[in-house]
Order: C-alpha cells, then sequence, then structure tokens
C-alpha cells in the first residue's frame, strides 16, 4: 500500500485528477480523503481569539437552571 499527500484544484467540472506514477496498466483500490484549504490571506485563529468580542451591553446570557449533582469520579 503506497500513501501520496498532494495539492490539487477540482475545476467546476468537479473532476479530481490523480497522477500515480510508476503505476499502468493495473487495477487499484483507492481510498480519498479530503479537505478544503482555506483561501489565501484567510488564516485560521485560535478560538482564545475570540474570547469578550461582544462588547454590546444589550446581549445577556439568561439565568441557567440548577443542575444536578453529578456522581463522583473513582
Amino acid at each position: 500500500m503506497h500513501s501520496i499527500t498532494l495539492r490539487s484544484h477540482i475545476g467546476s467540472d468537479g473532476v479530481l485528477k490523480v497522477h500515480l506514477p510508476d503505476t499502468r496498466n493495473t487495477d487499484v483500490e483507492v481510498v480519498i480523503v479530503y479537505q478544503t484549504r482555506l483561501t489565501q490571506g484567510v488564516e485560521a485563529k485560535p478560538l482564545s481569539e475570540f474570547y469578550g468580542c461582544i462588547q454590546d451591553d444589550s446581549f445577556i446570557r439568561h439565568s441557567q437552571p440548577e443542575q444536578p449533582e453529578r456522581e463522583t469520579l473513582e
């Protein structure tokens, strides 16, 4: 079994082209796991950068119901 990591572009036709080196005239089983990439200029930010970001005084957290007592962990 071989593994290949690559970056590619899927066009409007929805076709992904993958060239396998040294593999010709044979049957293969293919598993594809894909993840879309962020567009250039957009960076993922950690959640901690958003803490306290709502500065609107009308935004409130309503009271929460009392939680039942939990069993202790051993």
